[in-house]
This record gives C-alpha cells, structure tokens and sequence, in this order.
C-alpha cells in the first residue's frame, strides 16, 4: 500500500498568508505602544449632509 499524497497548498500562498496575519500583529503592537502616529490619520468620519 503506497501513503496517499497530502494536499499541500502552494508555498506562495503560505507565505502570503503568513505576511498578512504577521502584518496585522505588526499594526496592533504599533498601535499599543505608538498612538500618536496614527491620531493623523483619516479615519473617514461622517460629514453633515446639505439637504437642498
């Protein structure tokens, strides 16, 4: 009996996969320890509406 092969997914999108999740945890230890760098930024509040 010969083992079945595995499905493994590609190596790009390993390691796609694995800079997107590292660059979430980057974003979040930044924004712990570093608030101020991103207060500048648009956080794309509501504006008032002019009804006309």
């Amino acid at each position: 009996m010969e083992p079945k092969k595995k499905n493994k997914p590609n190596s790009l999108v390993i390691i796609l996969f694995s800079l997107i999740v590292l660059m979430v945890i980057i974003y979040f230890i930044l924004v712990t320890f570093f608030p101020a760098v991103f207060e500048s930024l648009n956080t794309g509040d509501l504006q008032p509406v002019d009804n006309k």
